[in-house]
């Protein structure tokens, strides 16, 4: 008699690998969505930079050129010498990792015979202005004498480029929140000081701080 022998071929755990393989590459799909979608802001965010802010773009000559009227209106409105936009930034960073928060002047309009002060509004660090950053955080437009602030780098910067009357008024980004940089106006002698109308400032720096900043959310700086 012949004995036949029947071979049982289990297909399982084929089944199990060609079901295994198939979940990684759906978990590797959906992490790639996952991670699109996260660095999907990012991407929009770099395109429209690299979009809008070339300075030899129509659209970035135009946003600050509109910029600059705006400040030379405003400079002219209030008699003041000198109106000027500071702007805050990252600059390196400290041997912990931690950025360094600087501030620059990017746009000012000085009357005739009045020094410009871009050269030595460059790069310093927000860490040696706190009475500056704590005048910032008041959001109010009020005019203030550079003699009547406590000894402090604030008031050796202003004396320096002899500012002796000034107001300042905080720049938001689009939401309204954070602070990017702020409107300078200064007096720099006593005859156009004497001309300030409070009033006046109280209602006029405001709006021509909306004006400038609705111009550098447009085109970027």
């Amino acid at each position: 008699m012949t004995t036949e022998t029947i071979e049982i071929v289990d297909n399982s755990f084929n089944n199990i690998d060609i079901l295994g393989s198939w979940v990684e590459v759906g978990m590797v799909i959906g992490a790639t969505i996952v991670g699109f979608i996260i660095l999907l802001p990012t991407v929009r965010h770099f395109l429209k930079l690299n979009k809008t802010i070339h300075p030899c773009s129509t659209k970035f000559r135009g946003v600050h050129s509109r910029v600059h009227e705006f400040l030379t209106e405003l400079r002219v409105k209030l008699h003041a010498d000198r109106a000027v936009i500071l702007q805050f930034h990252n600059g390196g960073s400290f041997l912990d990792g931690s950025s360094m928060k600087k501030f620059s002047s990017t746009h000012e309009s000085c009357s005739v015979g009045v020094s410009e002060t871009a050269s030595v509004r460059a790069g310093l660090l927000a860490s040696n202005y706190i009475d500056m950053l704590e005048h910032l955080s008041l959001n109010t437009p009020d005019i203030h004498a550079t003699s009547s602030i406590s000894d402090c780098q604030f008031r050796r910067h202003l004396e320096s480029n002899h500012t002796l009357v000034y107001s300042m008024m905080p720049i938001k980004d689009v939401r309204g929140v954070s602070v990017m940089g702020c409107l300078l106006i200064e007096w720099c002698n006593w005859d156009r000081a004497d001309l300030i109308d409070e009033d006046k400032v109280s209602v006029i720096i405001p709006e021509y701080t909306r004006h400038i900043s609705g111009q550098l959310h447009t085109g970027g700086t």
